[in-house]
């Protein structure tokens, strides 16, 4: 195995546990994966989401749990991961994968996490989710008309 594959196995496993921290409504164990110096930016590919303080990101998804959307069954929708790809410079690492809601899986949400070390510990300084363009069928989604060559 080499360090890449290391990095990509320890990041996909860092991935998984913040997307369980949603699925168990767990304000405090996500909490907790977040740099503890406050310079968080989190661009949410849903209005009014973004955030940029920690106290506001927790403050908005504390909100979601409260009052989000979930499935039929009461949990909150779960993700696929896709394309999952993990680089690293120093104690700064760059996740990026295509997620997607399972009972709605177009578009897929580009998703990129900007992870701090501190201490031995990946931490978030910052996420952006935004819903891929490229799957949309909304007029305009392919303004250069590639899709018509």
């Amino acid at each position: 195995m080499t360090q890449d594959d290391d990095l990509e196995t320890a990041l996909r496993s860092f991935l998984d546990h913040y997307n369980q921290c949603f699925y168990d409504r767990d304000l405090e164990a996500l909490r907790a994966l977040y740099l503890s110096d406050d310079g968080l930016v989190f661009w949410d590919n849903h209005a009014g989401c973004d955030s940029t303080s920690l106290e506001d990101h927790v403050a908005k998804v504390s909100t979601f749990f409260a009052t989000g959307k979930t499935t039929e069954s009461g949990t909150i929708e779960p993700l696929l991961i896709e394309d999952l790809r993990a680089r690293r410079r120093g104690d700064v690492a760059v996740l990026t994968s295509i997620l997607r809601y399972r009972s709605a899986p177009r578009p897929g949400v580009r998703s990129t996490f900007v992870l701090g070390r501190e201490g031995l510990a990946w931490r978030i300084m910052h996420v952006h989710h935004s819903f891929d363009p490229n799957e949309t069928d909304q007029p305009g989604a392919d303004p250069l008309g590639v899709e018509d060559r």
